[in-house]
Parts: C-alpha cells; structure tokens; sequence
C-alpha cells in the first residue's frame, strides 16, 4: 500500500479569480492576492498529476507566474486563513448589498414625495391656494422649517445609510422610516388626484426599509 503523503504546491496566476474555480480546482484553496494575483494551493500526487494540472492552467487562459512546493503544516494554516478571510469577504459583501438596497429605497421615496409635490402644484388651484396662504394653517417660518426638516430626511438617509455602521445604521433607517411615514400619511393633501398614488409607493417603500433595518443580523456586523 502506497502510504506517501501527497506534495504540497502553490501555483501563482495572474489576475483575480471568482470563487466558483473553486469547484473546477478540486478542493485546491484559493487565496485573492493584495498584488492582484491568485494563489491556488493543494496536494498533487506526482510529477504527471503536476504536469497535467499546469497543462489545465494553460488551456484555460490562465497566465502562469510561478510554481512553488509548500510545506504541509504552513498549507495547513494558509487554508484556513483563506477561509477565514473569504468569510469575512462575504460579510462585507453582505453589508454592502444590504446599505445599497437601503440607500435604494430612499432615492425612490424621495423621488416619489418630491413628484408628489410637482404633479399636486399643477392642479387647478393648487398654486394659487399656496400663494394666497389657503392651505388649511398659517405657514409660519417654524412650520416651513419643520416641513423642510421632514422633506430633508430622505435625501440624508440616501448619504447616511453608506456611510454608518450597522447597529446606528439599524436605528436610524428604522426611526427615519418612521418619521417619514406619518409625515406622508398626515401631511399630503388626500383630495388630490396623485397624492394617494405616490403616497402608497412610498409607504410601500418604507414597510421595506424598516423590514430591511429590524432584520439586519449581528452576523453581518
């Protein structure tokens, strides 16, 4: 019975690699290179099994840059850093696709309170109502003010959402998501023959984002 423990190699190639080669490669690790390289490590049997695999890297396209025997113990710890660190790599990537999504949805709640408006003004009437001061209440600077604070929030939370981390980030879409919905459903003007469209978009839009943020795992921190 052959007992010889198969030989270590690592073979450089140019450029990054996805990690779906990894089911071409046969359990052989790859590691993403600072540089821009890859590393693909694992066992071979022989010098023939070597060749053939070097032939496989040729066929493919791949630039070789450098073939290098690894001792077991040192492939040993540099697989499982290279799993940690593509396990870190999917969490990042985890975090991102979740601020993205967020960030989405407040574009397209802006967009929809900002139409709301232009698409209200041309009404019959709409504009002169403004100008004459008929709107129902007095529009004294403080409820201007509050009004543009509550109009604000959308076009924060579009900056606000890349940029904090995930459990202030949780919070705030969830608070801001909030404040915006009851700014919409108590603030717009219901006679309207549009109001009751763009609102339903932007609280179907809200519903998503408080989702989203209560969902939000500790695992992707």
């Amino acid at each position: 019975m052959n007992t010889e423990m198969p030989t270590i190699y690592e073979i450089r190639v140019e450029g990054h690699l996805s990690p779906q080669w990894e089911d071409w490669s046969e359990g052989w690790s790859i590691t993403l290179g600072e540089d821009g390289d890859t590393f693909l490590t694992g066992p071979v049997a022989d010098q023939a099994a070597l060749h053939g695999l070097l032939k496989k890297v040729r066929d493919l396209g791949l630039s070789l840059l450098s073939v290098n025997q690894v001792p077991l113990l040192e492939f040993t710890n540099q697989s499982y850093r290279s799993k940690e660190r593509m396990n870190a790599s999917n969490k990042l990537i985890e975090i991102q696709d979740r601020k993205v999504t967020l960030s989405t949805l407040w574009v397209f709640v802006m967009f929809c309170i900002a139409y709301a408006d232009i698409i209200g003004f041309i009404e019959p009437g709409t504009l002169k109502n403004i100008i004459d001061g008929n709107v129902g209440f007095d529009l004294t600077p403080a409820i201007i003010l509050v009004i543009s604070l509550f109009q604000a929030i959308p076009i924060a939370m579009i900056v606000i959402t890349r940029l904090f981390r995930r459990d202030v980030n949780r919070w705030l879409n969830v608070v801001a998501a909030v404040l915006t919905l009851l700014y919409v459903l108590g603030g717009g003007n219901w006679e309207s023959a549009s109001y009751p469209v763009f609102a339903a978009l932007e609280v179907i839009a809200m519903l998503g984002i408080i989702w989203l943020a209560w969902t939000w795992r500790n695992n992707e921190a």
